[in-house]
């Protein structure tokens, strides 16, 4: 074999390499961004579960006042309707 012939054999293989390495590395690359696509892709999804969640708080709250206040209502009515029975049976005494 010549140098020239090996020399140029040399280089090819170098290309070749060089070739060999760089598809590596934008496959490595490509994954990585899909990985981090999808590990984004599952946050979202985790976060926009857990704005729904508070939203499904924030209305159990909002009936959980609501009754609250209808239950005092309630009582207060109770204790007024006892105020007037209690006074009626004063009354048939």
């Amino acid at each position: 074999m010549s140098p020239d012939t090996t020399f140029s054999l040399s280089v090819l293989i170098a290309i070749a390499g060089c070739f060999v390495g760089l598809a590596g590395w934008i496959h490595a690359r490509d994954s990585k961004i899909s990985n981090d696509a999808e590990w984004k892709g599952n946050v979202n999804a985790k976060f926009d579960m857990a704005i729904g969640l508070r939203k499904d708080h924030d209305e159990l709250e909002e009936k959980h006042n609501s009754n609250t206040e209808r239950i005092g209502r309630v009582e207060e009515s109770t204790k007024a309707a006892h105020r007037r029975i209690d006074t009626l049976e004063q009354k048939a005494k």
